[in-house]
C-alpha cells in the first residue's frame, strides 16, 4: 500500500493559549507518534516536494502543510510540545480518533491506477495496475479486522492476477460482513488475467457486492462460491446480496467460464445483473449431504451466451437438495449451437424452483429437467435455434415428476421442426403438467411431442400455418364437481351412461354380430379393463368365439380380450381385462362385444327407442350405439364404422 497524504485541511492547525485565549502557533514544530502517550515516533515522512523529513513545521498562520506519512499509515498522534497529543487523519479516509493507532475509517477507498488524481489523493489504498488484488484484499482484511466494513472501489480498471477472496467466519453471530462496491457496473471494472476468477466467496461469508463490473477470459469465472462444512453445517455464503453487476466474457466463443458458479448459496438476493458474452451463465449447486441449499431470489437478470453447448441457468443437486429458489423476469439468449436455457439435474434432484416471466431465445433446448420435482416454469416468449435440427422445448427425464410448464408464446420459425414436449416421467402418481401453452407454428414448420401415460396436457393451442402432431392441442375442461354421479365416483374412467339409469328389458343380441358401444375419454389415461353387465346369462356358447375389445374412433382394434364364454354364461357386473393396456388420448372410443352360441347373453341396458332417436344428430360413423357385420367368430382388425347400423338398444359399458 502507498503512503497517505496528511495536512493542508481546515482542521490542520496548531494552536496555543495566549492571554487566556487560543491563538495560532506560527512556526510550531510537530512530531508524529503511534500512541497518545509515549509510543514510537514516526520519522519516515515526506514533505510536499517528496523529500524526506522527520517532523513538520507549521507556517506563519499555524497551518500544518501537506506531507505524506509512512507506508500503510492512515492516522497518527500529533505532538506540538503541548500537554497532550491530537489525532490527525489522512485525507480521504474519514475523521476520528481513538485510544490507539488501530483506528480505521468506515469506508476504505481503493483507487485504481486509472482513477483521477484527486480520487487517488483521497484514497486509502492506491493500485498501480498490476496485481491490484493485493490492495483490494488488504482493504477487505482491514475491514474484517474491525468486525466488518465497506470497501469502495473507485472508477477505472483493476487488473488482478489472483482472485479477490471474501471469506467468512462460520460464526452467525460474528460474520465480519464485507460490503464491496464500485461506482457503477460500467465504471468500476475488475479485469482478472486469463483463467483467473474475479471474486471467490467461501466459509459462510456474508457479503454484499454491488455497482461493479467484471471482464473474464479463458476458463476464468466471474463469481465463485465454495462451501465449507463447519459444526455439522455447510455453507459458502448466506444472507448476502449481489446487485447492479455486469459480468462480461468479451463475446469470445473460445472462453469457457461461468459468470457465476455458486456452491451451497443460502438465503441471498441477486438483483439487476447483466451477464454478457460468456459461455455459461449461472450455476448453483448443492454438493453436500449435510443440509440443503437455496432460498435465494434472482430478479431482473439478462444472460447472453456465446460459443457452443453453453447453459444459461443450471440448477444442480449433486447430493442433498437445492430447493426453493425464485427466478423472476429472466431473459436469456444464445448465439452458439447446442445451448440449453434452463437445466435442472443431479443425482438428488432439485425441488421447488420457480421461474416467472422468463424469456428464452435461440436455444437448442429451452428447459431440460433430468431430475427434480415440484418445479414451476411460467414462461413468456420462447424460441429455439432458428434453422437448427433437433430443437426441443420442454424435456423431462425419468426422475422428473410433479413439474408444471406454461408458456405464453412458443414460436417455431418457418420451416423448422420442434419437439415441443418430451416427457419420460416414471412416477405416474405425480405427473408432469403442461398447460396454458400457445404454440405458434409458422409456415412449413412441424411440431411434435412425446409423453407417457400419466402426462397431463391441457389448454394447449396452436396458431398459424405449420403442422402440429395430432393430439397436442388440448382445451380446458368445463366440468366441475357437482351433484351428478361421474365414472370417477365408481372408480371408473368412462362409461356409456350412468348405471343408475339402466332398466329391465329385453336385449336381443344376435350371434356373430359385433356390437359397438361408444365411450368418451376426457383426459389422457391408461385403460386396462372393459366393464359390461350381463342381465341374463347365455348358454350353449362356442368356446373361443366370445370376446370383448376396444376400438378407436377410426374403427381400428386397439386390444381384445381372452375368450369370455364363461363370463357370458354368468349374470352380473364383469370387469374384463384387455390383452394389453392402452394409453388413450382424449376422444371417442368403442367397447366391442361379440357373442357366439345357441343363446347369446343379454346385456344390461338403458331404454330402447328407435335408433334415430337414441343416436339423434349422429351418423353411423359417430353413433353412440351401433352394430356391424354378421357371422363373425373373432374381433375384426378394423371396422368400417360408417357402414355399420345404428342400434336402438343403449347397452352399458365402461372403462377402467
Amino acid at each position: 500500500m502507498a503512503r497517505s497524504t496528511f495536512g493542508a485541511t481546515l482542521a490542520d492547525y496548531v494552536v496555543q493559549p495566549s492571554d487566556g485565549l487560543w491563538a495560532v502557533a506560527a512556526g510550531a514544530t510537530v512530531t508524529f507518534w503511534d500512541a497518545p502517550d509515549a509510543g514510537t515516533q514516526y520519522t519516515d515522512l515526506l514533505n510536499g516536494a517528496g523529500s524526506p523529513i522527520t517532523e513538520v513545521v507549521a507556517d506563519e498562520y499555524g497551518a500544518i502543510p501537506e506531507f505524506q506519512g509512512p507506508d500503510s499509515v492512515t492516522g497518527m498522534w500529533a505532538d506540538a510540545g503541548g500537554s497532550s497529543r491530537a489525532w490527525i487523519q489522512a485525507r480521504g479516509t474519514g475523521a476520528g480518533g481513538g485510544s490507539s493507532a488501530a483506528y480505521t475509517s468506515l469506508v476504505r477507498v481503493v483507487a485504481s491506477a486509472t482513477a483521477p488524481a484527486d480520487v487517488r489523493a483521497a484514497a486509502t489504498y492506491l493500485c498501480d495496475g498490476t496485481a491490484d488484488q493485493v490492495e483490494i484484499l488488504a482493504a477487505i482484511a482491514d475491514a474484517q479486522n474491525e468486525g466488518g466494513g465497506r470497501v469502495l472501489l473507485s472508477g477505472g480498471d483493476f487488473n488482478t492476477t489472483a482472485p479477490i477472496v471474501i471469506a467468512g467466519t462460520a460464526n452467525e453471530d460474528d460474520p465480519q460482513t464485507v460490503i464491496l462496491e464500485g461506482c457503477g457496473e460500467f465504471t468500476t471494472i475488475i479485469r482478472p488475467a486469463a483463467d483467473v476468477n474475479a471474486i471467490e466467496i467461501t466459509n459462510w461469508a456474508q457479503c454484499h457486492l454491488r455497482d461493479l463490473g467484471m471482464v473474464i477470459s479463458g476458463a476464468g469465472k466471474g463469481i465463485v462460491a465454495t462451501a465449507v462444512t463447519t459444526a455439522g453445517e455447510t455453507r459458502s455464503f448466506w444472507d448476502s446480496s449481489f446487485r447492479n453487476l455486469r459480468i462480461n466474457g468479451e463475446y469470445t466463443p473460445t472462453y469457457t467460464g461461468w459468470a457465476m458458479d455458486l456452491a451451497m448459496p443460502f438465503r441471498s438476493v441477486f438483483d439487476n445483473i447483466e451477464i454478457e458474452g460468456v459461455r455459461n451463465g449461472i450455476h448453483i449447486s448443492n454438493d453436500s449431504a449435510v443440509q440443503n441449499a437455496g432460498d435465494c431470489t434472482f430478479n431482473r437478470m439478462f444472460i447472453e451466451l456465446v460459443g457452443d453447448n453453453g447453459v444459461a441457468i443450471h440448477v444442480e443437486s449433486i447430493t442433498g437438495n437445492m430447493n426453493q429458489n425464485d427466478f423472476s423476469m429472466i431473459e436469456a439468449g444464445a448465439n452458439g449451437v447446442g445451448c440449453t436455457g434452463i437445466l435442472l439435474d443431479g443425482a438428488a434432484g432439485s425441488a421447488s424452483q420457480r421461474f416467472w416471466g422468463t424469456n428464452l431465445e435461440q436455444f437448442a433446448t429451452l428447459v431440460n429437467v433430468q431430475s427434480g420435482e415440484s418445479n414451476v416454469f411460467d414462461l413468456n416468449y420462447v424460441t429455439c435455434k432458428t434453422g437448427a435440427a433437433g430443437n426441443k422445448a420442454f424435456v423431462f427425464g425419468t426422475a422428473a415428476f410433479n413439474n408444471r410448464v406454461s408458456a405464453k408464446w412458443v414460436n417455431v420459425a418457418s420451416g423448422d421442426s420442434l419437439s415441443v414436449i418430451e416427457d419420460s416421467n416414471t412416477v405416474s402418481e405425480a405427473p408432469n403438467v403442461f398447460e396454458a401453452i400457445r404454440v405458434e407454428a409458422n409456415s412449413g414448420s412441424t411440431v411434435t411431442y412425446s409423453k407417457v401415460a400419466s402426462t397431463v396436457l391441457r389448454d394447449i393451442v396452436g396458431l398459424d400455418t405449420g403442422t402440429l402432431q395430432a393430439g397436442l392441442q388440448r382445451y380446458p375442461r368445463t366440468d366441475t364437481s357437482g351433484p351428478l354421479w361421474t365414472p370417477a365416483d365408481h372408480g371408473l374412467l368412462s362409461w356409456t351412461q350412468d348405471p343408475a339409469t339402466l332398466g329391465a328389458g329385453t336385449d336381443t343380441m344376435t350371434a356373430g354380430v359385433l356390437y359397438l358401444l361408444a365411450v368418451k375419454v376426457a383426459d389422457p389415461t391408461v385403460v386396462t379393463n372393459v366393464h359390461i353387465g350381463v342381465g341374463e346369462a347365455g348358454s350353449g356358447l362356442t368356446a373361443g368365439q366370445n370376446r370383448v375389445g376396444l376400438y378407436d374412433s377410426a374403427g381400428t382394434l386397439l386390444s381384445g380380450s381372452a375368450d369370455q364364454s364363461a363370463t357370458f354364461a354368468s349374470a352380473g357386473h364383469h370387469a374384463i381385462a384387455l390383452s394389453s393396456a392402452q394409453t388413450l388420448d382424449p376422444g371417442v372410443y368403442y367397447v366391442a362385444v361379440l357373442a357366439n352360441g345357441s343363446t347369446p347373453p343379454q346385456l344390461v341396458r338403458g331404454h330402447s327407442y328407435s335408433s334415430s332417436t337414441l343416436n339423434a344428430g349422429l351418423t353411423a360413423a359417430t353413433a353412440r350405439f351401433l352394430s356391424s357385420g354378421s357371422g363373425q367368430t373373432a374381433l375384426p382388425a378394423s371396422v368400417a364404422l360408417a357402414s355399420g347400423d345404428t342400434d336402438y338398444v343403449a347397452r352399458w359399458a365402461a372403462l377402467s
